[in-house]
């Protein structure tokens, strides 16, 4: 059976930017700005306060995982004590390792910082299923696992996209799962944590093309049609049919851009009976008809100038 909460993922298709290891001594202060790239940091060893979107401080101690899917503005400081008021200029150690406030001495604050960029066009509304922040206590696999990403985003061994891609997957999945607190706030996660609801999102996931209807998943789920719609929308924070025609699209967009599908063939996987049908509510769900879309945006690659040689063997 298809598993929504992998799926979600493997549709944001999370792809690493920025990943350092960051020692620290005494007082120091980091403020950054993003654009909204995914920001998690991993703590090692001492501890340390942190902001995030205006929200904070927050303290982070050894052991301790924070996922932000979204990330704007950002405030890192020392724990304990006044704190340094002005901004800390980093130290270059070596290619992805920084040193922040005194150079001298032991370090007594170790972590893993990063970003990555969510490499999807529903990227917005995708991230809006998800918690704002994910806060995870005393689970070291957490560091392991940013550990293996840190070696291998230095490495250049053969395969290193993939296994970036992959290992930044099980660091979603394992944040998304691991604090029984996330599902409190409406989204995919409050879903699958209902029983009768998460048999509809199982459905929709593992069989799009299916003409499901609302009574039919209703059925499914073993609930009345008003209950099953006022359950589904407020656990999950839209109406069903609303999810399905966004998971529809989302599986759309992603085979048109990474397939060489026909859009026939496309609009029958996702749902539809007729290429016509299908181009309808795509260009009302997108904006535009789906060829367009496929053409903008996939990058188009210039000819190749020939040589005299090969113009004129």
């Amino acid at each position: 059976m298809s598993d929504p909460l992998t799926d979600i993922v493997a549709l944001l298709n999370p792809k690493p930017s920025h990943s350092k290891l960051v020692e620290g001594r005494g007082q120091w202060r980091i403020v950054r700005e993003s654009g909204g790239e995914a920001f998690y940091c991993a703590v090692l060893e001492g501890e340390c306060l942190i902001t995030v979107n205006g929200k904070g401080p927050t303290l982070l101690v050894a052991g301790d995982f924070i996922l932000i899917p979204a990330a704007y503005a950002f405030e890192n400081t020392n724990a304990g004590g006044t704190g340094s008021t002005d901004i800390t200029t980093p130290t270059i150690i070596s290619e992805g390792h920084v040193r922040i406030g005194a150079t001298s001495g032991p370090a007594d604050l170790v972590m893993h910082v990063g970003h990555c960029e969510f490499d999807t066009p529903d990227k917005q509304l995708i991230v809006s299923l998800l918690p704002n922040e994910i806060l995870i206590k005393g689970q070291r696999r957490f560091a392991t696992l940013l550990e293996l990403l840190l070696d291998e985003s230095r490495a250049r061994r053969p395969g290193r996209d993939g296994v970036l891609m992959r290992l930044l997957q099980l660091l979603l999945v394992e944040s998304l799962r691991s604090n029984d607190d996330l599902p409190k706030t409406a989204g995919i996660l409050k879903g699958l944590q209902h029983e009768k609801i998460a048999v509809a999102l199982h459905l929709i996931h593992e069989k799009p093309g299916v003409e499901w209807q609302i009574a039919q998943l209703a059925r499914r789920a073993a609930m009345s049609r008003s209950a099953f719609f006022a359950a589904f929308s407020e656990t999950v924070g839209m109406p069903p049919g609303q999810y399905l025609l966004f998971w529809r699209m989302s599986l759309a967009k992603k085979a048109l851009v990474s397939s060489k599908e026909k859009i026939e063939q496309i609009a029958f996987h996702v749902g539809y009976q007729s290429a016509s049908a299908f181009n309808v509510a795509f260009t009302q769900y997108v904006g535009v008809p789906p060829g367009v879309f496929r053409r903008q945006t996939i990058p188009q690659m210039p000819s190749p100038a020939l040589s005299k040689e090969q113009a004129f063997p």
